[in-house]
């Protein structure tokens, strides 16, 4: 029988418009993790998730566009490794809105149609909390 080596993506946390002292919370939440940090430049919202997670199959389609908003993207961890990692986030007082883990639905999308798509979700959540 022959077995099959499945290649694991390494547990990384994208960030995107972070900086200053809340660019160093998350890079110390993501290290206490034990996890990869990585930034996307602020021209690269054009750019399909699966491009900017650095996913095999994956290629820049040249589109160089920014957005105002702050995101962070999780790549590659486990459900249990990124409460852990949101719990650090949270201990130190980081709040980021827009969060989201790489799925087979998103990871097509531009990272500026993803951000519109965590807008409309947090403000539907909003607006039913407010009921």
């Amino acid at each position: 029988m022959r077995s099959r080596i499945i290649p694991t993506l390494p547990e990384t946390v994208l960030s995107y418009n972070i900086s200053g002292k809340r660019l160093t919370l998350l890079e110390n939440a993501v290290s206490a993790s034990g996890m990869k940090h990585g930034l996307i430049p602020a021209d690269k919202a054009g750019e399909t998730i699966g491009f900017l997670a650095g996913y095999t199959g994956f290629s820049s389609n040249g589109t160089n566009i920014s957005s105002d908003e702050e995101c962070v993207i999780f790549s590659g961890i486990s459900s249990k490794r990124l409460d852990v990692l949101l719990k650090n986030m949270r201990n130190t007082g980081l709040d980021i809105p827009l969060k989201a883990v790489v799925t087979a639905y998103n990871q097509n999308m531009s990272l500026d149609r993803l951000i519109s798509e965590l807008k409309k979700e947090h403000e539907a959540v909003g607006k039913t909390k407010k009921r």
